[in-house]
């Protein structure tokens, strides 16, 4: 929020949007609680995303904390976007696989 006078004299009050607000307000690295309230997951699923053997959630530790990149973070659970589903070619192969083609 900013505060300025118009050309009246009045008070006037400028609200940032929340968004602005938030990226401001959000530290760059992020320990595991507070990674948990920022991406609604729970801290097992970042434990387990973190020491996957296949493309792991990029990760540091320092002293007994793990810390997270915010901005690595983001760009990580991108990549793993969900596809979407052609219903329709779903219900295709599954029909050709239970009448064994026919």
């Amino acid at each position: 929020m900013s505060h300025s006078d118009d050309s009246e004299g009045k008070h006037l009050v400028r609200i940032k949007p929340a968004r602005e607000q938030t990226d401001r307000q959000q530290p760059e690295w992020l320990d595991l609680k507070a990674l948990q309230q920022y991406a609604c997951l729970s801290e097992r699923t970042l434990r387990e995303w973190i020491h996957r053997l296949v493309n792991p959630l990029p990760a540091v530790r320092v002293g007994a904390k793990i810390l997270v990149r915010r901005t690595t973070f983001d760009a990580w659970l991108e990549g793993h976007k969900v596809d979407s589903v052609d219903l329709s070619r779903a219900v295709d192969e599954i029909f050709l696989d239970v009448t064994d083609g026919r």
